[in-house]
């Protein structure tokens, strides 16, 4: 596995770590705000990233 993918998939995690944390913090979830559409769509991207590295690992070690 290239250090690329290993560096994206370190990245990604964090990266989900810390808006999972963030959006747990957020109050108010009766209406909402800003923040939480942000948050939203940084976990959700994060994920996609996390897994395309994910299966592009599985496909390298596959071969």
């Amino acid at each position: 596995m290239g250090r690329s993918n290993q560096r994206g998939m370190a990245i990604s995690l964090f990266v989900i770590i810390i808006s999972i944390f963030n959006f747990e913090r957020l109050t108010g979830s009766d209406c909402i705000r800003t923040i939480h559409v942000v948050t939203l769509l940084v976990c959700g991207m994060a994920i996609g990233i996390f897994l395309m590295n994910f299966f592009s690992w599985l496909r390298t070690r596959k071969n």
